[in-house]
């Protein structure tokens, strides 16, 4: 009987545990779009940018294969639709984002093929899941303000007014949005509603830009760097601000935002202002957890600040394309 109430009490304990650090939440699912518009605009570094958080979703985080949708420029065909980061030619892009021989673009970047996704992904969620969605393309806008759209593949648009709409189709607890193309603010005012966290690269009236000594999307490059504890060579990265050991939403804006050096205000939102503080890809911290609070301004300007370094972490196998090329780095 003393065994038997031992070992009940250790499982309540883990139970309880496991309920502080958000490990009980439903799943992580993930949405990866590059629309790329077409083969003249469709840049390497997307594709890296892309390659750069699936692997952190699938190394750092275990996120399952069938959790992460990922919608790339044309899909699976065969035409060379990207252009090359040396400038000198078209490649066709690579299926295979993390290495290991499995091809991980699901479809092409168009309107149809987004929707269907939200389709597909609405019949799968519950209130209990999570979602990210992120963006990377080139984006536009019609008042240089607010009214603002991303291009997807075949010149298509999708403007800030709809994305909601395919949002609303999934019964997800909690979303975040991470848009990396120009002028993304602008989709800020149409998603803060109840459980949404966004993140952009920009304002409604700017441009976003790339990294100058990488094949990244300098403020994507950075904030993956953030939740992914490293950068892509492998040195560490610290951008745990309060020391629980994990990486908010909020605290990967924060070190993505002081480390952008190109002429960009990257935005924030969060709908309640807490969640992006307590909104983890590893789950969601619940309310009755105490948090530090930090309370800054979106407009702030920051100066450059250096990455910490240090000696590579476990080894893992990572892909980066520039100039046609598939250069492996083991971590």
């Amino acid at each position: 009987m003393k065994i038997l109430t031992l070992v009940l009490t250790i499982v309540l304990l883990l139970s309880t545990a496991a309920y502080a650090y958000g490990a009980q939440d439903g799943a992580l699912y993930a949405v990866l779009i590059n629309g790329g518009r077409n083969r003249l605009t469709n840049h390497e570094r997307y594709w890296n940018d892309c390659a750069f958080l699936y692997r952190t979703l699938r190394q750092t985080y275990h996120v399952p294969k069938r959790n992460i949708s990922v919608l790339m420029s044309d899909g699976s065909d065969p035409e060379k639709d990207m252009l090359r980061a040396d400038g000198l030619g078209f490649l066709s892009s690579p299926m295979d984002l993390d290495g290991d021989g499995q091809w991980d673009v699901a479809n092409a970047a168009t309107i149809q093929t987004v929707s269907r996704t939200f389709m597909q992904l609405s019949n799968q969620l519950t209130a209990n899941d999570r979602l990210l969605l992120f963006i990377i393309d080139h984006g536009g806008s019609d008042d240089q303000q607010e009214d603002s759209y991303v291009w997807l593949w075949n010149d298509e648009r999708l403007y800030d007014y709809e994305l909601p709409f395919l949002l609303y189709r999934c019964p997800a607890g909690s979303v975040c949005v991470l848009m990396g193309q120009c002028y993304s603010g602008g989709f800020i005012s149409e998603l803060m509603y109840e459980g949404c966290i966004v993140s952009t690269a920009c304002d409604g009236s700017e441009l976003s830009w790339k990294c100058l000594d990488r094949p990244y999307d300098e403020f994507i490059y950075h904030w993956t760097c953030a939740v992914n504890k490293a950068d892509e060579a492998g040195n560490k990265i610290d951008a745990d601000k309060n020391g629980d050991g994990l990486i908010s939403m909020r605290e990967a804006f924060d070190y993505a935002r002081s480390h952008d050096r190109r002429p960009e205000t990257p935005q924030y939102a969060s709908c309640p202002e807490d969640l992006g503080d307590r909104w983890t890809l590893d789950g969601v911290i619940p309310v009755d957890i105490q948090l530090p609070q930090t309370v800054t301004t979106v407009r702030e300007v920051f100066t450059p600040a250096g990455m910490r370094l240090s000696q590579p972490r476990k080894r893992q196998l990572n892909i980066i394309r520039q100039g046609g090329k598939t250069k492996k780095v083991i971590k």
